[in-house]
């Protein structure tokens, strides 16, 4: 494995320090699938990870997607947009701050759906493992019972959030 080479090219176009940074997130993605986790889904370039919301700079997540998923995020537009944020402000994009009112109920209600998001995302991403083990077996009666199991749990909450 490793990380890929137009990947690394666009790495070395930041500062010496982001580079390193950067690597440490692309290599990261091995350790993702020693874990057995599949590619996050994302469909665009943005993430609720500490690395990304901290330094606004592709975070593992993001290449494990364009390495491994169905969505090649990172594009030469984007990778550009990335570099410009230090050819225009260098490291004060990190340094610079201002105080900012903040509606404190209205960000509680942010992280409050924020988790909902990362439970229902980490609910699928536990099943969608669940199912790729069990395929993978070629056991197709396996198979059959686990999806029916899966859709006579999933049916009554679903169609329950329908009639609503």
């Amino acid at each position: 494995m490793g990380v890929d080479e137009e990947i690394l090219q666009e790495i070395h176009k930041f500062p010496f320090p982001v580079q390193k940074m950067l690597t440490e997130e692309a290599c990261a993605v091995e350790k993702r699938l020693e874990k057995g986790k599949s590619a996050p889904n994302l469909t665009s370039v943005n993430c609720y990870c500490s690395f990304y919301r901290r330094y606004l700079l592709p975070c593992r997540h993001i290449f494990h997607e364009q390495m491994y998923g169905a969505t090649k995020l990172l594009t030469s537009d984007i990778w550009t947009k990335f570099q410009r944020i230090f050819e225009e402000s260098g490291f004060e994009v990190y340094t610079h701050y201002e105080l900012t009112e903040v509606n404190i109920s209205e960000n509680i209600n942010e992280k409050v759906a924020e988790n909902r998001r990362l439970v229902v995302n980490e609910l699928m991403e536990r099943t969608r493992d669940v199912y790729w083990r069990i395929e993978e077996k070629g056991n197709d009666e396996q198979t059959d019972i686990f999806l029916n199991e899966l859709r006579s749990c999933l049916e009554p909450v679903l169609n329950n959030v329908k009639a609503k």
